[in-house]
């Protein structure tokens, strides 16, 4: 889940690619506030990876840490603007890719489409990459706390990223709203929650320091096991009745005859 933005890199680069980092995103614990979210989006990707074959690439992998599930692929390229030990291909600075058209069967951008600054280059060059008939598969957030990473620049609905997707020229297959419903109300009380500072008042900022460390020992584990009590929850339509989401995925296609893999 690397960034498309300018950076150090070598901070960031760490912590993308560090063990913890990579296991949360496949094993994702009851204990961290971004339970939801993380267990949500591995849902979306589990049916993306065991469909898709030939070469894909990963477009801002950071840590690449859903390499493991796409054991069909045949070529897998991890492509990011930050160095790493997993890093195959380091982009410039403008995000693109230098990539030959029509190389890969497939394109896996997983939480990266809202630190891009301009979404739609980066669209645009999943198309041209794409083989005809290559798939891609975008999720990004719907209600989500800043992140910058270092930089966080858009949220989505819906039927936003839909539009954005097929102005690049794909195809829309599906589009999914994640960690809906009381899932994603239990997921933002977690933000709020972690949103209690008020430095400028050094009393009452200790005191809610104190509230988010009791919080974090004693409700985030229960709330995300009655969370999950809704499982039916976390991956819905687009046109699902839940006005409150966390994430968005759309799968999509490239215009053309191309292997058919569903």
């Amino acid at each position: 889940m690397n960034k498309n933005a300018p950076s150090g890199g070598v901070e960031l680069g760490t912590v993308l690619h560090a063990d913890a980092y990579m296991a949360d995103r496949l094993r994702p614990r009851r204990t961290d506030p971004h339970y939801l979210i993380l267990s949500d989006v591995l849902a979306e990707v589990r049916p993306f990876a065991a469909s898709v074959q030939g070469k894909l690439f990963d477009y801002g992998s950071g840590g690449a840490p859903y390499r493991p599930l796409f054991t069909g692929i045949g070529e897998y390229v991890r492509a990011d603007i930050t160095p790493g030990p997993n890093v195959d291909r380091l982009l410039p600075a403008n995000g693109l890719t230098e990539e030959p058209d029509a190389r890969y069967d497939a394109v896996l951008s997983t939480q990266v489409l809202e630190h891009v600054s301009d979404p739609a280059a980066y669209l645009r060059e999943c198309l041209r990459i794409l083989k005809p008939g290559g798939r891609l598969l975008v999720t990004t957030h719907g209600m989500f706390e800043e992140h910058g990473c270092p930089y966080d620049f858009y949220r989505w609905t819906a039927r936003g990223l839909e539009v954005a997707i097929a102005a690049a020229g794909l195809e829309v297959e599906s589009s999914h709203k994640l960690v809906g419903g009381v899932r994603g109300s239990i997921q933002l009380h977690h933000y709020l929650i972690a949103a209690l500072y008020a430095p400028e008042y050094p009393l009452w900022h200790r005191l809610l320091a104190v509230i988010r460390k009791i919080y974090g020992f004693t409700t985030i584990a229960p709330l995300n096991w009655f969370a999950d009590r809704f499982a039916h929850h976390a991956v819905v339509p687009a046109d699902h009745w839940s006005p409150i989401y966390v994430g968005v995925a759309v799968r999509a296609r490239k215009p053309g005859v191309g292997r058919k893999e569903d």
